[in-house]
């Protein structure tokens, strides 16, 4: 399917510590494979794909950022018409613009900023529509969600910067926000835990769709995974589970089961 609505998730990557080690991880974890793309010297662009669909891609942080503390971590995009207004917007909102607009060779235009809570969160408009890509389906990405501080400053900069429509659900463990686009559920917004220490910042988390998360998390450990939350039932709703890859990026895996699924 088309990733084109303002306000989609449309694309997720992994800005990492080992391209190498990084990638063997999630092509044995979700049987992906990858293809290369060339776009600094000595630098490419990796894109996995499963079954001909494209999921997700990777690219190597520079020595320099990760002798500087720049953790590996996964850095979610939303879909827009205009990456320029919508970069310009999120600043007169209270955003903070950290990359500013630029062209991706001939591929599309992208720029970053940090909500006033603190998460770093991508714009992305492709040139060419890839219709390849899936949403919602075991080893692809499958939901999105801001753990925050701030819950409600969130949800109002969102609503204003992107029209999402943000409901309040009641169901699971804590309070939590779904954001829905054009009727769909596309991710959510929930408070920073207790037990996270008091410098962890705000953060995007991408989920990748499972058929069993329990097995999944299994084969993770075994290839390297830390777990950070184990696996948890929402009863009639879904099954999820929060890892770190071998380098630290954190991620989730998400099993939608009964009538209730997102």
């Amino acid at each position: 399917m088309e990733r084109t609505k303002p306000g989609e998730f449309n694309w997720v990557d992994v800005a990492a510590h080992d391209l190498e080690k990084q990638s063997a991880f999630y092509e044995k974890l979700f049987g992906w494979s990858h293809a290369d793309t060339p776009f600094a010297e000595g630098m490419v662009y990796r894109t996995f794909s499963s079954d001909g669909h494209n999921v997700a891609g990777m690219s190597e942080l520079a020595p320099d950022m990760i002798a500087h503390g720049q953790p590996s971590t996964w850095n979610v995009y939303v879909a827009t018409e205009d990456v320029d207004a919508t970069t310009a917007k999120a600043a007169e909102l209270g955003g903070t613009v950290v990359m500013p607009a630029m062209d991706v060779v001939d591929v599309g235009r992208m720029a970053a900023i940090q909500d006033p809570t603190g998460a770093y969160l991508f714009f992305w408009k492709p040139v060419r529509h890839d219709e390849t890509i899936e949403y919602m389906q075991p080893g692809t990405l499958s939901w999105n969600d801001l753990t925050t501080r701030d819950p409600q400053r969130a949800a109002d900069f969102y609503k204003q910067l992107l029209g999402w429509e943000i409901q309040r659900m009641d169901a699971g463990p804590m309070p939590y926000w779904q954001v829905v686009v054009e009727g769909q559920g596309e991710g959510g917004i929930m408070p920073m835990p207790d037990t996270m220490p008091s410098e962890m910042p705000s953060f995007w988390m991408p989920y990748f769709g499972s058929t069993d998360v329990a097995a999944d998390v299994a084969k993770a450990e075994e290839l390297g995974a830390t777990v950070v939350a184990e696996t948890t039932e929402i009863p009639g709703m879904l099954v999820f589970a929060v890892l770190a890859d071998p380098a630290g990026a954190t991620f989730a895996l998400l099993q939608p089961i009964g009538a209730g699924q997102p």
